[in-house]
């Protein structure tokens, strides 16, 4: 069976084909799922979220298959949704910590001196600023061009280039200070 474009199997969801969709939600899943999973790190949430991003494609209609490619219209759904969850998450975070202080002043959890190689590498990732980890996950898991990356982000493709790479060696920069540095 021939390859048919993104564009293409959501004018046919549009008409109401949901083999269509079958076939987007196969195409993207793993991909799509990876992504959101990095940025909220736990996977239940991330679970709500992909299930969230999906419903959107299922219902709505603001993807234009004029304006571009579906896959940076996909990615860009799923970093807001990330990008509000993490905000509610930080806001009922901060609530519980006052609550916990209240409770328990002085208490502080200790960091286990036994992080394996991919506990170092989400290490890595968490201790980006924001805006390097989704550049680079947007680059890495999402596997988005510069210039889709720069139409999502609304800067000049010259410079996501040049944000990549200081994420990149930010990134290689907090992998060597914990170890070595081979992952990117």
């Amino acid at each position: 069976m021939p390859e048919v474009a993104d564009e293409e199997l959501v004018v046919a969801l549009r008409g109401g084909e949901l083999a269509a969709f079958d076939r987007l939600y196969a195409r993207y899943e793993r991909r799509l799922y990876g992504y959101i999973r990095r940025i909220v790190g736990e996977s239940a949430v991330a679970d709500d979220l992909f299930q969230d991003v999906f419903l959107k494609v299922l219902r709505d209609r603001s993807y234009d298959p004029a304006r571009g490619r579906f896959a940076p219209w996909l990615f860009a759904v799923a970093r807001n949704a990330c990008l509000m969850a993490q905000r509610s998450e930080r806001s009922q975070a901060s609530l519980r910590e006052r609550a916990e202080a209240q409770l328990r002043p002085g208490a502080q959890a200790l960091p286990d001196a036994r992080l394996g190689e991919a506990a170092r590498v989400q290490a890595a990732m968490a201790a980006l600023p924001e805006a390097q980890r989704q550049l680079i996950l947007l680059k890495q898991l999402g596997e988005l061009s510069y210039r889709e990356i720069a139409g999502l982000m609304g800067v000049a493709e010259g410079t996501i280039k040049s944000r990549l790479h200081a994420a990149t060696q930010a990134f290689r920069r907090l992998l060597t200070e914990g170890g070595s540095g081979d992952a990117l």
